[in-house]
């Protein structure tokens, strides 16, 4: 089977959606959305997964320190890193915590789960998105 090339300026849909949000430019689409994302349970043995894009493997270096590491280099390691991090179905909500960010690379990324008090912690929910170009 030959792979081909589609191109096109503008994503258009003639489906039910109406009103301005029928089309869409690529170069917004392409520039707009997260080039890797993951999910995942930092209190698990080694850091499992809950769904990804564009990550090929994570690296659990002890408690509440992670590495994601890219399956395609960013063009730089200056891209947007949001990050969102909490207890899931714990039973026992609210409290402070945070993701700090400690190596930014083309390839990887290095962060540290921390409590209020910055002690490494370990959490079950953790989320982080890039947004960038790609290399």
């Amino acid at each position: 089977m030959a792979n081909g090339t589609i191109a096109f300026d503008t994503l258009s849909t003639s489906g039910q959606i109406t009103g301005t949000a029928k089309s869409l430019d690529t170069d917004y689409l392409v520039s707009g959305s997260a080039k890797v994302w993951v999910s995942f349970d930092g209190t698990a043995s080694s850091a499992a997964s809950r769904g990804a894009f564009g990550v090929s493997s994570m690296d659990d270096n002890g408690t509440g320190d992670y590495d994601v590491n890219i399956s395609s280099a960013m063009s730089d390691a200056n891209y947007a890193i949001v990050v969102g991090q909490g207890r899931y179905n714990e039973g026992t909500y609210g409290g402070q915590y945070d993701i700090s960010i400690a190596t930014v690379a083309t390839t990887s990324l290095q962060v540290f789960s921390n409590t209020v008090g910055a002690a490494r912690a370990d959490y079950s929910y953790n989320a982080i998105a890039f947004l960038g170009d790609l290399a």
